[in-house]
């Protein structure tokens, strides 16, 4: 824990170091001769990390089916993804991906090398508890998968059970068929309660809550890191551009 800390405090000496010198030589960093950048409620790192907050602690849960298994979501992509590596520098070949979506995004070639040290130091900060979050929810699936299979293992019993009674002559077609459609809707409402049973435990898990706490330090201090770097005017076209990767989605 010591020496990622250190890490993060080193990186974070080499961000205000650059971003003195960048208010010196970089154009495209805000300048006192600029217009305030105003930025939109859920652009700030706050809200950023609010939503990142939101995505680890009340995860994706996929229902489990017949077909498929119960999966879990609780890690945006971009948690993982450095986006600034597609940035050109200087004299560089513009990336279409970030033209897109947030104009021309020019960096100096020291501000895309502090980026990539203050990512590294943050992809530190979170390794612990970032596996520890992937360890909790691999054992919480196993817990789902397990239960999909006895309740998959108990329909088939009943199915198995309804087709024998037809075929004696014990029940009529019209019985066999009202059964099997009473096992199938006992089967897909099973599904559903293995569902809320692994959302619920997910909530409950302390140990899951405070990593997810730990990680969202570390992002916080990463975005505060960014804004240094590259200034509010560039920070407002990458926010505007990633601002929904912090959020999270249907699935």
């Amino acid at each position: 824990m010591t020496k990622m800390k250190n890490q993060f405090l080193m990186a974070m000496a080499l961000v205000f170091t650059l971003a003195v010198s960048s208010c010196k030589k970089d154009k495209l960093t805000q300048s006192a001769n600029q217009a305030i950048i105003e930025l939109a409620a859920d652009e700030t790192v706050d809200a950023l990390v609010d939503s990142l907050g939101d995505f680890i602690e009340n995860p994706i849960i996929t229902d489990a089916t017949e077909d498929m298994e119960l999966e879990i979501f609780s890690v945006p992509e971009i948690l993982d993804t450095d986006y600034f590596t597609y940035v050109e520098t200087r004299g560089g070949r513009k990336d279409s991906m970030i033209k897109s979506c947030s104009g021309v995004f020019v960096l100096m070639r020291d501000n895309k090398e502090a980026l990539s040290k203050l990512f590294a130091a943050k992809m530190a900060c979170m390794k612990s508890n970032h596996e520890a979050l992937k360890g909790m929810d691999m054992k919480l699936r196993g817990e789902a998968m397990e239960m999909r299979r006895a309740l998959m293992e108990k329909h088939k019993a009943a199915v198995d059970e309804i087709m024998a009674a037809f075929r004696s002559g014990k029940i009529t077609e019209k019985e066999r068929d009202a059964k099997l459609m009473q096992a199938k809707k006992n089967l897909a409402e099973g599904m559903m309660k293995i569902r809320a049973t692994i959302r619920e435990k997910v909530k409950n898990i302390k140990e899951r809550m405070e990593a997810a706490g730990k990680i969202k330090n570390c992002e916080r201090e990463y975005l505060n890191g960014v804004i240094e770097i590259i200034g509010k005017e560039n920070y407002a076209k990458w926010v505007r551009c990633h601002k929904m990767n912090f959020r999270k989605g249907k699935r």
